[in-house]
């Protein structure tokens, strides 16, 4: 098509992909936080859903009932993964001008 400057196109989106790929970088650094349980269970992950620590308070400690400790992991473990996709697709949208973009966001 006459007029349009594909190389241009190309350029842009390789300087896009690549502010994309620094932000991941700096977001495998920054962390949230949840908890379950009224606090007894506290998981920290990255903004990449890469989980960095899991605290268990010891009154959640109950041999005789390790289904209730289950549950409050499972629940503090889904919640900070919901928290980090949710950072990181804000953070990746602000790059973007909020375009989803497959495989980025």
């Amino acid at each position: 098509m006459p007029g349009i400057d594909l190389n241009y196109f190309i350029r842009q989106a390789n300087k896009l992909t690549e502010k994309i790929e620094e932000r991941k970088k700096q977001l495998a650094e920054e962390t949230v936080e949840a908890k379950s349980g009224e606090g007894l269970v506290t998981v920290v992950a990255n903004c990449v859903q890469e989980i960095r620590s899991i605290k268990i308070d010891k009154s959640a400690i109950d041999p005789n009932d390790t289904g209730m400790l289950e549950d409050l992991v499972t629940a503090a473990v889904n919640a900070a993964l919901a928290n980090s996709r949710q950072h990181m697709n804000a953070e990746l949208a602000k790059i973007s001008g909020g375009v989803k973009i497959p495989g980025i966001n």
